[in-house]
């Protein structure tokens, strides 16, 4: 059952849960930016009270909750005539209306995004990033350009990135990676290779596997290491374009390449720095 049609319906909540499924379903966009006690404290009942909730609805703890929410949220929004994600500008609107419609479907993108983190995951991941001697990325049409920018930013701090881009490639540089290599695959729901035979190959060769997908998505037979998730909003594909999908992938990605860069924060800025000053010396004749 959908998150709110439970929050709705649901005839076990007590007189105290009740009240925080009322606030939710008034506030959900709210309570993505809340804590477990910032929630509490707004509804006038114990933390206690909201893991309770969190029980009762079968949610992994608060953070279980705000994904769920997130999850449901658009076809929520949609069923009150709010913001359509897949549709979010009409033929009859101006091209002023267009301008501020593109800008709230990217704000509440990054706002979702941002709540869809898990600290954990990214401390982990950060860390396999600097044990990592190569990363290697996988993934398909549009995204590929990401992982190619993604590549470029890691190139200028002097860590390699591979982008295989046909299946053949993609097949050899997963067969000949190992522990040393990071693999970070990054697929919305599956796609060909991506779905099975790559995490397949990368699990014989022992190389740790990040994946970045939709929340509701896992491999179909092996695990991955971690798991970061995309903004869920849109449909996959019956939609204008893919707004919020595009922009949701690009700040995951920025995010990581931004936290990679801290660990060595001083020697990275002085790497691109040497970097472009050999570049520019190499103009000069």
């Amino acid at each position: 059952m959908n998150l709110f049609m439970n929050l709705k319906e649901n005839k076990e909540l007590s007189k105290n849960e009740k009240i925080l499924a009322d606030y939710i379903l008034k506030h959900p966009e709210d309570v993505l930016k809340m804590s477990s006690k910032e929630l509490g404290k707004a509804c006038f009942v114990s933390t206690a009270t909201v893991y309770r909730l969190c029980d009762k609805l079968n949610l992994a703890g608060f953070s279980g909750l705000k994904i769920k929410i997130t999850s449901s949220l658009n076809d929520y929004l949609k069923s009150d005539g709010d913001f359509n994600f897949d549709f979010p500008v009409n033929p009859y609107q101006t091209h002023y209306e267009i301008v501020h419609k593109i800008k709230e479907d990217y704000e509440q993108t990054l706002n979702l995004t941002a709540n869809l983190f898990s600290l954990d995951q990214l401390r982990f991941i950060t860390s396999a990033m600097k044990k990592a001697k190569v990363i290697d990325i996988y993934t398909s049409a549009g995204n590929i350009n990401f992982a190619l920018n993604f590549q470029f930013q890691m190139k200028e701090i002097g860590m390699d990135v591979n982008v295989p881009i046909d299946e053949y490639h993609q097949r050899l540089t997963a067969a000949s990676s190992n522990q040393e290599h990071l693999a970070i695959v990054i697929t919305f729901c599956g796609r060909g290779i991506l779905s099975d035979i790559l995490p397949r190959i990368l699990t014989k060769t022992k190389t740790p596997i990040v994946l970045i997908s939709s929340y509701d998505y896992t491999f179909k037979e092996v695990e991955s290491d971690y798991q970061l998730y995309i903004s869920p909003y849109e449909n996959h594909y019956k939609k204008i374009s893919s707004f919020s999908t595009r922009l949701s992938l690009l700040y995951i990605l920025d995010v990581l390449y931004t936290c990679y860069f801290e660990l060595d924060y001083q020697e990275n800025i002085d790497k691109k720095l040497m970097y472009y000053h050999n570049i520019v010396e190499g103009n000069i004749k």
